[in-house]
């Protein structure tokens, strides 16, 4: 027998009974099965869907903070945002507290967006109900049967009460597992306090450990720059390219929301950079910055820069997202503080090692250059008072004059270790006066023959060369400790060329005057060190040693006359020293 069962009959009215328990265990059951938000919303619209006979279900959140409704589908939250009319049936529903069924929207304004967003013509809906709370409306459009009925709008409702307390379970889940990684986040952030890795790979695990907790396209890290007075970014960076982080560098004196982080030292948010006029244009078009959180990188009253996040994931940030960061800021700050210090101690530790050898050297090196002259001085001393009657005048003479010049090695010797200690006191005095290098040079020449003794020295001063300002015995001074320099670190029979012109030098016109030879030449890591005190490179076995304050001398003497002292340099090929000089005032303008 062929049996038909109409809607209202006790048959399908337990067959639809049995389809809402099943739904509600179902929905009941979500929670477990699907922690993540996006797909619990799709399983739930599914299984309302089918329930109702609806050809579509829909989730409507009203999210006052940003002002609009958002609508949610079977492919996830936050799929389409739109205002919400105040009087629209969306709008009635949450308000009133109280379904409705609408099988003809029409056409009137209330729900234009409403249609146009799902192009509805019929709908049912029912809010989401929770103690005194409304979490949004759930809605079927378009029924399969043809019409929608007061028995569809209340199994709808029965499934949005049961749906509201899923979703409040899930958002309760949601929270306690972000929490849990939160915790979690501490503490992979404090094992870094104690970690010994260089700052990059600190930077990175921390912007690593950021990133897993707020969802975000671009994180990076900016430290203060005292030099420039700037925060710069520093690598690496999380969707940033080192091209991009390059280019990072916020002055303090531009305004700039990054700044005023700094500044003030507490946390901001943007979520309309676009448009903000406290994010500045070059940095919002460089990282196509939409939304930005900014936080400072504090260890006390005083950041050590910012932590900038860049572009939510899920369109904007909120409070907690600001709360925890800022959290992890004073964390990371810690982190890269403590990294920063460590590293300070081993440069110290390191300074302190290589100031203790350079010291032992130099104790070394100068007992080394006082005992010689000091033993041939008692050597031939001894030799005049025992022999002076049988030497001859000739040998008593070549006996007295290596003793002159011994007496006058150590001499120098003191000589230069009292102008370094007059340098580092700052009690080195200078009697400025118009001088002419032509003279100051020529006396050199006469006098220290020995310059020229296995060295062609040829001196090249423009006959209209200016006077300058200087102070003669100490510009005497350094063109000696220049040409002492070139002749001792270049092979016998090559040329050492003295020469000077004017040049432009920041505001005014000074004498450039140079030493050229042709030695052994400076690798370029070394360059630096040579004007350091007590330098000693390495070196072939057949210069000359020094004591290693000869260039130290020479850069405190220019630099206190107001100049300054560089080196050009190519290993093989010879040196070429260039300092300074203020052009004496009567003669500035020539």
């Amino acid at each position: 027998m062929n049996m038909s069962h109409s809607v209202g009959s006790p048959l399908r009215r337990g067959e639809r009974h049995y389809e809402e328990l099943a739904a509600l265990y179902e929905i009941a059951a979500l929670n477990a099965a699907n922690p993540d938000p996006a797909a619990l919303v799709g399983d739930i619209l599914r299984i309302v869907e089918r329930v109702v006979g609806a050809d579509r279900v829909l989730l409507f959140t009203c999210d006052e903070r940003l002002g609009h409704i958002q609508l949610h589908d079977q492919d996830g939250p936050g799929g389409e945002r739109f205002p919400c009319a105040p009087t629209g049936v969306i709008a009635r529903v949450m308000n009133d507290r109280s379904g409705e069924v609408v099988n003809d929207l029409g056409d009137d304004d209330d729900d234009r967006e409403l249609r146009r967003r799902t192009s509805a013509r019929q709908i049912i809906a029912a809010p989401l109900l929770l103690r005194d709370s409304v979490l949004g409306v759930l809605a079927a459009v378009e029924s399969r049967k043809g019409a929608f009925t007061n028995d569809d709008l209340r199994v709808l409702s029965l499934l949005g009460d049961r749906v509201a307390v899923t979703l409040e379970n899930a958002k309760l889940l949601e929270a306690l597992q972000r929490q849990v990684q939160e915790l979690e986040g501490l503490q992979r952030l404090s094992r870094l306090l104690v970690s010994g890795d260089d700052l990059g790979s600190v930077i990175g695990e921390s912007l690593r450990v950021v990133a897993d907790l707020i969802r975000c396209e671009k994180i990076a890290i900016l430290l203060y720059d005292a030099d420039s007075d700037s925060l710069v970014a520093h690598p690496p960076a999380i969707g940033i390219t080192p091209a991009d982080l390059e280019r990072l560098r916020i002055p303090l004196a531009e305004p700039s929301m990054t700044g005023t982080v700094f500044r003030t030292n507490t946390a901001l948010s943007s979520n309309d950079a676009g448009n903000d006029a406290w994010v500045g244009r070059r940095f919002q078009e460089l990282l196509g910055m939409e939304t930005l959180l900014a936080v400072p990188l504090t260890t006390g009253p005083k950041p050590i820069g910012v932590l900038k996040v860049i572009n939510a994931t899920k369109g904007y940030f909120d409070e907690r997202d600001m709360s925890y960061t800022t959290l992890l800021g004073r964390q990371v700050g810690a982190i890269l503080e403590s990294n920063l210090a460590r590293a300070r101690e081993r440069r110290l530790v390191s300074g302190l090692k290589e100031a203790d050898r350079t010291k032992s050297e130099f104790v070394s090196m100068l007992a080394h250059e006082l005992n010689g002259p000091m033993t041939t001085v008692l050597g031939f001393s001894h030799t005049l008072r025992e022999q002076w009657d049988r030497l001859d005048e000739g040998k008593r003479d070549h006996v007295l004059d290596i003793i002159h010049k011994e007496v006058g090695r150590l001499a120098r010797l003191v000589h230069d270790l009292l102008d370094v200690s007059r340098m580092e006191a700052g009690t080195l005095r200078y009697e400025l006066e118009p001088t002419a290098l032509h003279e100051v040079v020529e006396s050199i020449l006469m006098v220290h023959t020995s310059l020229r003794s296995q060295h062609a020295v040829i001196e090249n001063l423009p006959a209209d060369l200016p006077k300058v300002l200087t102070d003669k015995d100490r510009i005497r001074q350094v063109i000696i400790n220049l040409l002492t320099n070139a002749t001792r670190y270049s092979p016998g029979e090559t040329t050492v060329t003295l020469g000077a012109d004017v040049t432009d030098e920041g505001a005014g016109k000074y004498v450039r005057l140079w030493v050229r030879d042709e030695g052994i030449g400076i690798p370029p890591k070394d360059v630096d060190q040579i004007f350091t005190k007590f330098s000693m490179l390495p070196k072939p076995g057949w210069t000359k040693k020094g004591t290693g304050l000869g260039l130290y001398i020479t850069k405190g003497i220019v630099e206190g006359l107001g100049g300054r002292i560089w080196v050009e340099s190519e290993v093989g090929r010879g040196s070429t020293f260039y300092v300074t000089l203020q052009i004496a005032g009567d003669e500035a303008g020539t």
